[in-house]
């Protein structure tokens, strides 16, 4: 798939979900999913640090600056949800959830690579960067990772940064609570790991322009 044709596409993606949000009663909306509600009726959601501003056609940042398509899309569907599913704790890689791939070599979960690629073994960068984009550390998890939570309130995406050893490499996950496809499509799912990665890179200092993982994304 080219570049321009991708990019497109997320554009149509992201047209749909705006248009989805003129049919919903967004106060209500808003509130089944934890979001509050300003002064002129937009929800407010705080998502990897930016606190974004949706009315029914549209998504804007409080502080003028512009929002990436990605960002935009994943918010809108999300406010847009009819998904009421309870959180579980437990998180997996998106293959879990749609069947589609189990092991790290599946398509959705190449997504994370450019964390590892650039990261490294350095968890103090990344320690770092995630509370710039409104990481909340964990602990370690089960399996002995450093586990970070980022996101929405009912669609929360956890990392789980697994230093290196004598034995093996530093690797990095990028994991959603069980429930996440009760709320949003597994395109959904995709964008917002997406969005999480290149907004740590960001965070962290190792890329400039977010095109930078975009042949990432697409091998």
């Amino acid at each position: 798939m080219s570049r321009a044709k991708t990019n497109q596409a997320r554009m149509y993606y992201r047209q749909t979900q705006l248009e989805n949000l003129a049919k919903i009663d967004l106060k209500a909306q808003a509130e089944a999913l934890g979001l509050a509600i300003d002064g002129q009726g937009r929800a407010v959601a705080d998502f990897l640090g930016r606190k974004l501003l949706l009315d029914n056609g549209s998504v804007a940042s409080a502080d003028g600056r512009p929002v990436p398509i990605d960002a935009q899309s994943v918010v809108a569907h999300y406010l847009a949800s009819r998904g009421r599913a309870e959180l579980t704790g437990q998180f997996v890689p998106i293959g879990r959830l749609t069947g589609i791939g189990v092991t790290g070599g599946s398509p959705s979960e190449n997504l994370a690579k450019p964390l590892a690629d650039k990261f490294g073994d350095r968890y103090g960068l990344f320690a770092q960067a995630a509370p710039k984009i409104g990481g909340r550390h964990q602990g370690r998890s089960q399996a002995g990772a450093q586990a970070w939570d980022f996101g929405l309130p009912r669609l929360p995406a956890r990392i789980e940064f697994f230093e290196a050893d004598d034995e093996f490499p530093a690797e990095i996950k990028v994991l959603f609570d069980t429930s996440a496809n009760q709320f949003v499509s597994y395109e959904c799912l995709e964008l917002y790991t997406m969005c999480l990665v290149v907004d740590l890179l960001l965070a962290a200092g190792l890329i400039s322009d977010p095109d930078d993982c975009q042949h990432s994304f697409l091998a």
